[in-house]
């Protein structure tokens, strides 16, 4: 409620003029400041920016994707950036799957649910992680066990059965190999391997 004074009024102190106070209503509140718009990403900039990552390192779609609209990008105009880069050839999820199944399981040996973790991790589609995996059984994954187990056995002459049993369980595991892979890859290297007590030396 705002109250006026009359300037007339001979009860003002000193017969000064006075400023109205102003009484400001409950539940009344200052109009919010007006948004200050930030400045949109161009499209062509951001595109531009992908072109030079990808020449680095290989993306997923969903990477694209989010990396556009990090920069600014609206949905829309983040997908036609994808669009082009797809087109293009820059972007493709089953090449990039390839690779990582190169990578991963046919160079380091990891087992199939390891590269099939690491690809959602680059969040490839699962249809494509499972098309891609699509081809590795149990046989195969038997086969590079063993060929890892026996590689790595071989680096460790000298110990007693036991202790390289540890040892290379503990290096198959590592690599995301099931116990029942690992048990069967091993079984042919433990044959033979004295134990740690048929080595003891005793004295009588």
């Amino acid at each position: 409620m705002v109250r006026f004074l009359d300037p007339d009024d001979d009860s003002t102190e000193n017969g000064g003029d006075r400023i109205a106070p102003v009484t400001y209503l409950p539940g009344a509140a200052r109009e919010p400041d007006a948004p200050v718009a930030e400045p949109q990403a161009e499209p062509e900039a951001v595109e531009a920016a992908l072109v030079r990552k990808l020449a680095r390192r290989a993306l997923s779609e969903a990477e694209v994707l989010a990396f556009g609209m990090d920069e600014g990008l609206d949905a829309s105009q983040a997908n036609a950036v994808l669009d082009r880069l797809r087109d293009l050839g820059y972007v493709d999820d089953h090449v990039l799957a390839e690779q990582l199944k190169h990578a991963l399981y046919e160079r380091k040996g990891q087992s199939k649910s390891v590269v099939g973790r690491a690809m959602a991790g680059r969040s490839i589609p699962r249809d494509v992680i499972d098309e891609v995996l699509d081809d590795i059984d149990s046989g195969d994954e038997l086969s590079a066990a063993t060929e890892l187990a026996a590689k790595r056995a071989s680096q460790l002459s000298g110990l007693d059965k036991q202790t390289l049993e540890r040892r290379l369980v503990g290096f198959l595991a590592r690599r995301g190999y099931p116990g029942n892979i690992v048990r069967e890859a091993i079984a042919p290297l433990l044959t033979g391997r004295s134990s740690a007590s048929a080595s003891t030396v005793r004295f009588r």
